[in-house]
């Protein structure tokens, strides 16, 4: 049976991103240090966001002395796949043929180098 992932908010997602790029378990003054680059949040905010976390099975908390320190217990690579799943399904009725054709119909960006990528991912996966 495939495990289920649950969304999350905005909110906590910026955090489990800080602890997913640093790979490592972090204490709160840690996360929150690095949250000040991008949200003006007080301690108490990011306290409970964390304690959402751990309440959902996102994070675990682990007590060393007076300090806090958080790690994860849901793989980066799961969520998204969860994510990209649930928005195929949410945005393109379950295809992800039509996702595709939306990604190369509306991206300018694209070269033919990486055209000729993506064609090579697609019979890769075959």
């Amino acid at each position: 049976m495939e495990e289920i992932i649950k969304s999350l908010p905005d909110s906590e997602l910026k955090v489990m991103m800080i602890i997913w790029n640093n790979n490592k378990k972090m204490s709160t003054g840690e996360i929150d240090s690095k949250l000040k680059k991008e949200v003006e949040w007080k301690l108490s905010t990011l306290q409970v966001i964390l304690s959402r976390l751990t309440e959902k099975g996102f994070l675990k908390n682990e007590k060393i002395g007076r300090t806090n320190y958080y790690s994860s217990i849901v793989d980066f690579s799961k969520y998204t796949k969860n994510e990209t799943k649930n928005f195929i399904k949410k945005m393109y009725n379950n295809s992800s043929k039509k996702l595709i054709a939306s990604l190369l119909e509306g991206d300018d960006t694209l070269t033919d180098n990486d055209i000729e990528e993506i064609k090579n991912m697609l019979n890769r996966s075959k």
